[in-house]
């Protein structure tokens, strides 16, 4: 066995054991199955997966089964770029982004927020320094609403009620009721729209990338100026958007309708 450096921390170590514990084939874990592939007493594992739920790099269901959350992403953004997701993204997305001439982002849902896994960006109209790894609200961005819509409607409903809907715009939603009905209606049309609830003079779009398995993957955002949201200008840049989500999915291997919000399992198998 290789001697441990100097400077070893054997708590960071094992709170990173737990992690590992995790794989494919094991992707949801009791406290107790942890503990069986750790080597970890119950209680130890208990203090473990506490501090990892604070952090984000832990979800619990309503089985008390753990699972990795989207934190874990924000210390791997270098294995992200060997994805399968981010490849397809990478052709996908820059081709469309540098046809229109428009930034598009690609985020998956942590909390009441999104982070950005993947930025095409053209040309700056923000004054924002935004980034892969970057988090916004879920409420009142594009991608955000897409994501929001997919979760299974008790997740759905006790996020709205115990997050923090604050108000960036005057057009922010922020009625939990009132956003409710408006991610039904996302739900109907199949993509999201923030129509000045983010940025006062912005209006975006959110669509689903959806897998084999007919989950959510991720979603990605197009945002146009109020002038651009308009008319025929609006509707042929939405239809060419759909087409990009569709494209997105089918690379992925989804063969169903689109666009459709699909529904997350409320077991909460992680996405």
């Amino acid at each position: 066995m290789p001697r441990k450096q100097r400077h070893f921390v054997q708590s960071l170590a094992r709170g990173l054991n737990v992690l590992q514990a995790f794989s494919a084939e094991h992707s949801r874990l009791t406290l107790s199955q942890i503990s069986e592939r750790t080597g970890f007493n119950v209680v130890a594992v208990q203090r473990y997966t506490d501090t990892l739920m604070e952090m984000g790099f832990l979800k619990r269901n309503r089985h008390r089964e753990f699972f990795l959350g989207p934190g874990v992403l924000s210390l791997g953004f270098a294995f992200l770029n060997r994805t399968e997701l981010k490849k397809i993204a990478e052709e996908y997305i820059s081709e469309f982004s540098d046809r229109v001439g428009r930034t598009l982002n690609m985020a998956i849902l942590d909390g009441a927020e999104i982070i950005f896994i993947y930025r095409k960006e053209v040309h700056r109209f923000l004054s924002y320094d935004l980034h892969a790894g970057s988090k916004l609200p879920a409420h009142c961005t594009g991608s955000g609403k897409c994501l929001l819509a997919g979760l299974d409607d008790v997740s759905l409903r006790e996020l709205l009620h115990s997050a923090d809907l604050y108000r960036v715009t005057a057009h922010t939603i922020v009625d939990p009721e009132m956003l409710w009905k408006d991610l039904m209606l996302t739900r109907k049309r199949g993509y999201s729209i923030a129509d000045r609830e983010w940025i006062s003079d912005l209006y975006s779009v959110g669509v689903p990338i959806i897998n084999r398995e007919e989950k959510m993957e991720a979603a990605v955002n197009l945002s146009l100026s109020l002038e651009e949201a308009k008319g025929d200008h609006l509707r042929d840049m939405l239809n060419q958007f759909i087409e990009l989500g569709h494209s997105l999915s089918l690379a992925m291997g989804y063969q169903g309708p689109y666009p459709v919000i699909p529904i997350a399992d409320p077991s909460g198998d992680a996405r």
